[in-house]
């Protein structure tokens, strides 16, 4: 019964430790950063100049990044932004990029479907690959990653998301 009490008491203890803390050792979240976080495509593509998307979610929260400086998000993603900030969304990055693969030069070697955050490259091991352009952001990923120089950038058509 002593034992009971001994560790009733113990875990009583512990908990109130592990509230205070808690409280001491809190981290301030800017919500505005977490609501234009979850906007963010969450590539880390880095085209925006920070390590991530979470730093440059920060970055816009605190006004030293353009909502329109994601060129995977887009003009839709940047107008949402700009809308939280309460500012108005500039010229952006030019339109929206898709990335194509010339099948000729393609050895199916998958660097560019491993590197894809997005999982927008398709195709089997020695094949050649294939770009789903829903899924495509414009992150550029892909390109740096290709040893074939089979991977280029064109803008994005009407009818292609």
């Amino acid at each position: 019964m002593i034992a009971v009490i001994f560790f009733s008491g113990l875990g009583a203890l512990l908990g109130v430790l592990l509230v205070l803390a808690e409280k001491k050792f809190a981290v301030e979240v800017d919500a505005t950063a977490l609501r234009i976080a979850e906007l963010l495509p969450g590539g880390q593509c880095g085209q925006c100049g920070q390590a991530g998307c979470g730093q440059a979610a920060e970055a816009m929260a605190r006004g030293e990044l353009g909502p329109d400086c994601c060129p995977p998000g887009g003009a839709g993603v940047a107008a949402e932004i700009a809308s939280i900030l309460g500012v108005s969304c500039g010229a952006g990055s030019g339109p929206a990029q898709l990335a194509v693969i010339d099948e000729d030069r393609c050895n199916g070697c998958t660097r560019c479907m491993r590197a894809c955050p997005f999982d927008a490259i398709v195709g089997a091991s020695r094949c050649a690959h294939g770009v789903l352009a829903a899924l495509c952001t414009g992150c550029r990923i892909c390109v740096a990653t290709c040893p074939n120089d089979c991977l280029t950038m064109t803008p994005r058509v009407a009818g292609h998301h």
